[in-house]
């Protein structure tokens, strides 16, 4: 089950359970009451290893909406802000991905990976930060990036130069082949999917570099540690 259907599906459970806690005893303080609905969601999640971040997002979930309700903002705001939202990650529902912005210490590490004279895509290039990174860094280097959700597209547009090949759409509608290094910081969800397609188009002596995320059952030819807060990695597969 996809990770957005189960986050969905954990908070209807949470909020059954903070319609019928609140019912059964209305004394009780409406704040516990939400805690204890996501206390509920992030348990199962738990229990599912769906992962530490969103154990805590499940459980702190209940509680930010009961605490947004008490602000009595205009109905219009909310609207906006998932307008916003919307624009920014719809991919995100059909491509399992969120949007993640790679930070400076990662592009430096990353660019040493990175052949003389290389063909590089980035698939889910976001507002294309690596893109432009690169652009400024390895004038030698051919870019390509490719970006679903529209607003981090048109971001990326209005920032990258015409020298840079700036897609939009699904990253498996993409064919690697030609391409010395294919750049990637998805999500979890399509990486065993991305490796098969890495796999049949991606010719001898090709890069793939995932941003901490990894293939599950492969093990990477080589691991560099970031060192950030996040304990990100960059996983390195070469072609044979």
């Amino acid at each position: 089950m996809a990770q957005p259907i189960r986050f969905v599906l954990l908070q209807c459970l949470a909020s059954l359970f903070v319609v019928v806690a609140h019912g059964q005893w209305p004394a009780c303080p409406l704040w516990l009451v939400l805690a204890g609905g996501g206390a509920l969601a992030g348990f199962v999640a738990w229990f599912w290893q769906d992962g530490r971040w969103w154990c805590l997002f499940h459980l702190a979930f209940p509680l930010a909406v009961g605490f947004a309700l008490t602000l009595h903002i205009d109905s219009s705001v909310w609207l906006g802000g998932f307008v916003l939202l919307f624009l920014f990650s719809a991919g995100a529902i059909r491509s399992r991905v969120p949007l993640y912005l790679s930070n400076q210490r990662t592009l430096a590490l990353l660019n040493a990976e990175i052949p003389a004279n290389a063909k590089l895509i980035d698939l889910g290039a976001g507002t294309g930060t690596v893109l432009a990174w690169l652009s400024k860094n390895r004038p030698d280097v051919q870019l390509t990036g490719v970006e679903v959700a529209l607003m981090p597209w048109l971001i990326g547009r209005l920032r990258l130069g015409a020298g840079i090949d700036w897609r939009r759409g699904n990253v498996f509608n993409v064919d690697l082949a030609g391409f010395d290094v294919v750049y990637a910081y998805l999500s979890p969800e399509p990486m065993p999917e991305l490796w098969q397609k890495v796999r049949a188009e991606c010719g001898p002596g090709s890069r793939f570099i995932s941003n901490s995320f990894a293939i599950p059952g492969v093990a990477p030819d080589k691991t560099i540690d970031i060192g950030d807060w996040k304990n990100s990695k960059l996983l390195i597969w070469q072609s044979t």
